[in-house]
């Protein structure tokens, strides 16, 4: 016999497909609230758990491997936000540098429905990976549902979990960053600024944006009294029509995450 919780519980639960296991991963679709407001953004977050020994990949996925991508099918009005990556570690795998998960990893991205949208929310997505550790790499994908009922916002279980996933994605600062091109490296220069001091030493530092910073090269920034400068490899295919560069800086004593943005005039 349910008891008068558990039923709570169940009707309070938004609805979402077993977990998907593909490609030495196994893959879900969590949300942080079991319901929906019309007009006000849902957060949920894809959850992807890799077998013992083997990596995927970050948005930047380094000398190889492939970045986590999603592809939603959302009921009519729904708009799908960014799926947000928290920050990687480095490994080296075949001989190559990559950038990437190990573990858990859990990708935040959020939904916002119409301000009239009305009756039970399906909402569809379809996850692909690249799972790979020192011998092969094999792709895996999964497609996954998620279903809610309008309603007062009440808290999942797996809100905690999310909170934490989205305390590490990396926030954009207003802190500038310039980069010089030369024949084989870049140098990279950050201003120090009164109100926002900032310690380098304090962080470890990725190149967000793929085939611009060589993914083998160490960033390490040296302050100059004014600022902090860096030089760097540049990455082989690092193209000039599209130049731009996001550095993420994590933390290594618990700071938030941050990614500083270079785009030419």
């Amino acid at each position: 016999m349910i008891t008068r919780i558990s039923l709570i519980s169940a009707i309070l639960s938004a609805v979402s497909t077993a977990a998907v296991r593909s490609g030495k991963a196994e893959a879900d679709w969590i949300c942080a609230t079991a319901t929906y407001e019309p007009g006000k953004p849902v957060q949920t977050a894809v959850r992807l758990v890799l077998d013992a020994g083997w990596h995927t990949y970050w948005e930047n996925p380094g000398e190889g491997g492939m970045k986590i991508s999603a592809k939603w099918e959302l009921p009519a009005g729904w708009t799908a936000g960014e799926l947000e990556h928290p920050v990687p570690v480095r490994f080296k795998a075949g001989g190559l540098v990559g950038f990437g998960y190990k573990g858990m990893v859990v990708l935040p991205v959020k939904f916002t429905p119409p301000a009239g949208f009305t009756g039970v929310a399906k909402l569809k997505g379809k996850v692909s990976w690249l799972a790979c550790n020192d011998d092969q790499c094999i792709p895996g994908d999964a497609e996954l549902e998620l279903a809610f009922s309008s309603g007062p916002a009440a808290e999942a279980p797996e809100a905690k979990l999310i909170r934490e996933a989205l305390a590490k994605v990396p926030q954009s600062q207003e802190i500038r960053l310039e980069v010089t091109e030369k024949q084989d490296n870049l140098a990279l220069r950050i201003d120090a600024s009164p109100g926002q001091p900032l310690n380098l030493d304090d962080y470890e530092i990725f190149p967000a944006t793929p085939q611009t910073i060589h993914p083998a090269a160490t960033i390490r920034f040296i302050s100059d009294g004014s600022g902090w400068t860096a030089e760097v490899r540049k990455d082989e295919y690092f193209s000039k029509p599209d130049r731009r560069l996001i550095l993420v800086l994590a933390g290594k004593s618990g700071q938030p995450p941050m990614s500083l943005k270079w785009k030419p005039d």
